[in-house]
């Protein structure tokens, strides 16, 4: 068989990649959360003789690839991750930029630091915050825009919650990011948040509501005004089928949130037609189908959702595509995903800025072994 080129919409979450719900975790790393389980691989040049390329759009012909030229490799737009150990595992399965910069040959975390978060809301509870983490009504939006970026955040990231910051808090923290020259994100899990997030001006929103229809009306206004979605719909799914999880995250049984909601609200940010980016703030593996199953999306326009399109909004200039002078993160798989979009999960080698990662993850081993149904696996 020829071996094939392109990648793939997936994710992995070990212990050290977790979802959002731990990733304010305590920030002192242990002597084992910087050590590395694995030998970074040589820098050299490598030739792929009769590889198929996936170029964003389409599966091209067989062709040879020197060096820089082949694939590229995935953009995971809303993961955490709390030291190497979960580098190591988001890299294995093709993850080779996270939004830590990391060690050479691991993937690539672009990082949003500290969070802007209101007093007394879920998150703050949730993460056992302190007055000085949180953002107060009487708060001065630059100072805490300016503190983030001054401490290396590469965008900043907003919280919209129910009681949590003002309108015109969230719009003049998006001001601030901005006159920086900097990406603002928004954490919006429900249909108020996410208006928020739309009237604020926010570059992207992460997650989609869960309790009701997003309203028509700003679904049009984030299209016209370029905003992009992170649905991160494979944490949506596993949250969905775990009741403590759910308990965690403040729903009660009468809760009117569910899973076919967000499918549903996925589906109308798609048709309204706003960019979707592959996200997974999640544990274990993303079966790449869940974008496709869910919105009825080609697999290939699945794929350029988690590369080129990933890449474009987040101003990843350097990647995203495979072409001379781009960076060297490359996935080579041994099946065509468009013919099968599981097949995004049958790995052969893995490449980060031209450093070959050699220990790749048995993608569809995992998620068979899998006992959760959103295909998510727990490595150690």
């Amino acid at each position: 068989m020829r071996p094939r080129v392109c990648l793939a919409l997936w994710a992995v979450l070990s212990m050290g990649a977790d979802a959002c719900i731990h990733h304010l975790q305590d920030r002192n790393p242990s002597p084992p959360s910087v050590t590395r389980r694995s030998r970074p691989g040589a820098r050299t040049k490598t030739a792929i003789s009769n590889a198929r390329v996936f170029n964003g759009i389409f599966i091209e012909p067989p062709r040879t690839v020197i060096g820089r030229i082949l694939i590229p490799g995935l953009i995971d737009s809303h993961v955490h991750v709390n030291d190497v150990d979960g580098l190591e595992t988001l890299t294995s399965f093709g993850v080779t930029t996270a939004m830590l910069r990391g060690h050479d040959g691991l993937c690539d975390v672009r990082l949003a630091g500290l969070p802007a978060v209101g007093p007394d809301t879920q998150h703050a509870k949730m993460f056992n915050m302190s007055s000085d983490q949180l953002l107060y009504p009487t708060a001065d939006p630059d100072a805490a825009v300016s503190y983030a970026f001054g401490n290396k955040s590469d965008f900043y990231k907003i919280t919209a919650e129910k009681s949590g910051l003002s309108q015109d808090m969230q719009t003049a923290l998006v001001k601030s990011a901005h006159g920086r020259g900097k990406l603002a994100m928004t954490h919006a899990a429900n249909a108020l948040s996410w208006k928020q997030a739309v009237l604020s001006g926010t570059d992207g929103i992460q997650h989609t509501a869960t309790d009701a229809p997003i309203d028509a009306d700003v679904l049009t206004q984030a299209g016209a005004a370029g905003q992009f979605s992170t649905p991160t719909m494979n944490i949506a799914r596993y949250t969905f089928s775990n009741p403590i999880l759910l308990e965690q995250m403040g729903r009660t049984p009468d809760s009117p949130d569910s899973y076919a909601q967000v499918k549903a609200n996925v589906k109308a940010i798609r048709a309204a037609g706003i960019p979707i980016l592959a996200g997974t703030d999640a544990v274990g593996t993303l079966l790449p189908g869940n974008l496709v199953e869910a919105t009825g999306m080609e697999p290939a326009e699945a794929l350029a959702a988690a590369t080129l399109v990933a890449a474009r909004h987040h101003r990843l200039g350097d990647r995203g595509v495979v072409a001379p002078g781009m960076r060297a993160d490359l996935v080579l798989l041994n099946s065509d995903p468009l013919a099968n979009i599981s097949n995004a999960l049958d790995i052969a080698r893995v490449w980060v800025g031209g450093v070959e990662y050699a220990p790749v993850a048995n993608g569809k081993e995992a998620v068979a072994a899998s006992p959760n149904p959103s295909g998510t696996v727990r490595q150690k």
